[in-house]
């Protein structure tokens, strides 16, 4: 059966993991973040792979071959948890909720007719739209949450007036065109 000294070193190898999603759940997104922030899920995930990693080699140095199995898969599975995490998709639903009271104003907006052609942003969404890209039309009130520098590319959020199909296309930037990718709530839906 399984010692107590091979459950604590089990216990030792999954705990590099555990700031993973406490991080996740308790902070902002680590995409658009700051270099200080970056810098430090690296750290995390690098001390992570580090402790499992001599967690595991430890055990088979000893010949506890079930410690070493268990911790690798273990680890394994925080591998494959922490490399199928999109830190784009948090990015969107932490901007999107918030700005959420905001977005719904707008929407609100935008169904009452308040609303057409370009925009200027009110201060609650501001943020959201550093390019300051927006517009409404008959079909669709689009908020822009990034372009590249030439304006050939961008993503943001989208309203729409009626649910969007396969075949949807909206203007993201000057030079691109983006399709429908999921709805965050309320109506809005990721463009990219």
């Amino acid at each position: 059966m399984w010692s107590r000294r091979g459950l604590l070193q089990m216990a030792l190898g999954c705990s590099g993991w555990l700031p993973v999603p406490v991080l996740w759940l308790s902070s902002g997104p680590p995409f658009g973040a700051t270099f200080l922030s970056k810098s430090i899920w690296l750290a995390i995930l690098l001390t992570a792979a580090l402790v499992s990693t001599t967690v595991i080699l430890a055990a088979c140095v000893r010949r506890s071959w079930g410690v070493a199995w268990a911790s690798l898969a273990l680890a394994a599975t925080g591998v494959v948890v922490t490399a199928r995490h999109d830190p784009q998709d948090d990015y969107i639903e932490y901007q999107y909720h918030t700005h959420r009271t905001a977005l719904i104003e707008l929407a609100r907006d935008y169904r009452a007719g308040r609303l057409a052609g370009d925009l200027t942003l009110p201060p609650g969404v501001r943020s959201l739209s550093p390019s300051g890209f927006a517009y409404a039309d008959r079909t669709v009130l689009f908020v822009q949450m990034w372009q590249d520098w030439r304006a050939e590319s961008g993503t943001g959020l989208a309203y729409f007036a009626d649910p969007p199909t396969a075949e949807t296309s909206i203007t993201t930037a000057s030079g691109d065109r983006g399709q429908p990718q999921r709805e965050v709530g309320d109506g809005w839906w990721w463009v990219k």
